[in-house]
């Protein structure tokens, strides 16, 4: 299905028509009258699979001299493709007998693939690495790994481009195609966030918010934010810490702030 960024890379498609041309009945001269060109100048159809065609071709030009039954003449071959040539171009003019069509080559399309990946408030503020195994219908299971940078919001897009992998079983070359994985955010049991700044609702009993109490945080890097709350506190009243947020994306070491919204119970 990560690179923060696109992986692996891998081409699909199939090779070039192939045309086949069976001179027989029904054929380049299928609707010539068989028995005027038989070599031993009897009429049964049944002699027709005997025709030497260079011969027909050197009687219906008036006598053309035979290029040989080897079918070897360099000329013999060069006139296959040309419309004035002596051999099997159109013996009755107007450029040549056939004309292969050529089709235009379209990239593969493949069938749209997203999956989401599930990270947790400190895995987008450390950052992480995460595998995921994605089974497929046709080419079964293949193991990503998504490199989750810090400071990735969810709804973050990581794109895997189309890959190829040799079986180890069978040998078999497998064909796998692109995905998408999409950052999605897990509930955090205290803090939510917007862009880069925390909140945490702090709940105080009365006689808390009435001296003041010492509280320490836990956050998402791994560190505690201890602070005190003021004295005569009341639902409502909001304290900012800056700097002990979320780190903000490509920066150096910069986040963004904490912010306190203090809730008095029984207020």
């Amino acid at each position: 299905m990560f690179d923060g960024a696109t992986g692996g890379s891998a081409s699909g498609g199939g090779g070039g028509d192939t045309q086949t041309f069976h001179f027989g009945n029904g054929g380049m001269f299928g609707g010539m009258p068989q028995q005027g060109f038989s070599p031993g100048g009897g009429g049964s159809s049944s002699n027709f699979s005997e025709i030497d065609l260079n011969e027909i071709l050197r009687q219906m030009m008036g006598g053309v001299p035979n290029m040989g039954q080897s079918g070897t003449s360099s000329h013999h071959h060069h006139g296959m493709g040309t419309s004035g040539g002596q051999g099997f171009g159109n013996p009755f003019g107007g450029g040549p007998q056939y004309q292969q069509k050529t089709h235009q080559q379209h990239p593969r399309r493949y069938k749209e693939y997203t999956k989401p990946v599930y990270c947790s408030l400190e895995d987008l503020c450390k950052g992480c690495s995460k595998k995921l195994k994605v089974s497929y219908p046709a080419t079964g299971e293949k193991i990503y790994t998504i490199n989750i940078k810090p400071g990735w919001k969810e709804g973050t897009k990581i794109k895997f481009n189309s890959s190829r992998s040799t079986s180890p079983n069978s040998g078999i070359e497998l064909e796998y195609p692109p995905i998408t994985f999409i950052v999605k955010e897990k509930k955090h049991p205290f803090l939510k966030h917007i862009n880069n700044d925390l909140i945490w609702k702090c709940t105080l009993s009365p006689s808390q918010a009435e001296k003041g109490a010492k509280l320490k945080l836990p956050l998402p890097d791994g560190s505690t934010l201890e602070i005190e709350s003021k004295q005569g506190t009341k639902t409502g009243d909001k304290m900012r810490v800056s700097s002990r947020g979320l780190p903000l994306k490509k920066t150096n070491g910069l986040k963004g702030d904490v912010l306190i919204d203090f809730i008095v119970a029984n207020d």
